[in-house]
């Protein structure tokens, strides 16, 4: 991890000021579900994952040939019951969940039931990056910019690959932005340019510098 230990100091203790302060206790990871679903299933013991396993890779299949049709994704109908399937079998195969959360959001325009699946993922798997990601991706759509802020910063501490720290970081830089908080955006911005080298956002980092002197 390029940004290493300062990243994760500044992560921990940094926020979004004035705009961006307070219910951040609502944001802590709660204990994982458990499901009337769970205690019928307990019943395959183990195999239960292994059956997710192989509905997810019948599903991919099932995927890929119905878009060698020409089917759009989100009329793939059949998909949806059968990631939902896969959930139940194995709650902790993060992508079934950002698949199916997605689906809804996109395919269905059901914004608020894709939150709510991605919230029972994180209670399963609450440092998964790909899970955080998307539940600040949701938030920044409504524009409730300290939950965005919040799994941004989830995310980024989550994974150490260069690709993924910097989409995470674009997202905190948004909420900074949105938010008109000069000073935590300058921050983010700095993170950036140690992590790639150059200044992404340059004019938006002299406007923000020119609003603290």
């Amino acid at each position: 991890m390029r940004l290493g230990i300062f990243v994760l100091l500044w992560l921990s203790a940094a926020g979004l000021g004035g705009y961006l302060k307070g219910e951040s206790r609502k944001l802590n990871p709660v204990k994982p579900l458990i499901r009337y679903q769970d205690v019928l299933l307990d019943i395959l013991g183990e195999g239960r994952t292994m059956l997710a396993r192989y509905l997810w890779f019948k599903m991919d299949t099932m995927h890929e040939q119905v878009d060698d049709f020409g089917v759009p994704v989100f009329r793939q109908k059949e998909i949806v019951p059968l990631l939902r399937m896969i959930n139940y079998l194995d709650p902790y195969l993060t992508d079934s969940y950002d698949t199916l959360s997605y689906e809804l959001y996109a395919g269905y325009q059901q914004l608020d039931q894709a939150i709510e699946l991605i919230d029972e993922g994180l209670q399963y798997s609450p440092n998964s990056y790909e899970l955080n990601f998307r539940r600040a991706f949701y938030a920044e759509k409504q524009k409730d910019y300290l939950t965005a802020f919040e799994f941004a910063r989830r995310a980024l501490a989550a994974d150490g690959d260069e690709t993924h720290q910097l989409a995470a970081l674009r997202t905190l830089y948004r909420c900074a932005r949105n938010a008109h908080d000069a000073r935590t955006g300058i921050q983010i911005i700095d993170l950036m340019i140690g992590l790639i080298g150059k200044n992404p956002y340059p004019e938006q980092y002299r406007l923000w510098k020119q609003q603290l002197r």
